[in-house]
């Protein structure tokens, strides 16, 4: 492992979009300008092993960044979650780092951790 890796660790990973019950029933109960919205949708779930990689734990700060922009979430760690592979939720936070709309082809973006905050939604395209 090289130096930099070591001090500024970042994967390129494939993002794709997996809706969650979980997130649907706090849009439809609070809507999408909730705090409780915010804090279920503004999240991506890697696997444990990227997260090592990484240095992060469950709930830490996290930027992704892709061709078209980039967004500070927090993480959801997974035991069975496929390593190279993360899930965001059909989300504004989502939308402004997918190429795509296309579920089935995901995005290439990069993660790495992040000093936070979470990007506020008044700041997303």
């Amino acid at each position: 492992m090289a130096l930099r890796d070591f001090l500024y660790p970042q994967l390129e990973v494939r993002l794709l979009l997996a809706r969650t019950l979980e997130v649907d029933e706090v849009q439809a109960g609070q809507g999408t300008l909730s705090k409780e919205y915010e804090k279920v949708a503004a999240r991506i779930t890697i696997s444990v092993r990227d997260a090592q990689r990484l240095g992060i734990k469950e709930g830490n700060f996290i930027e992704v960044s892709s061709k078209v922009g980039n967004v500070i979430v927090r993480t959801q760690l997974k035991e069975n979650q496929p390593e190279g592979i993360a899930l965001m939720q059909p989300s504004p936070w989502a939308y402004a780092v997918i190429e795509s709309m296309v579920p089935s082809q995901g995005t290439e973006v990069i993660i790495k951790p992040s000093k936070g905050p979470i990007t506020s939604s008044t700041d997303l395209p």
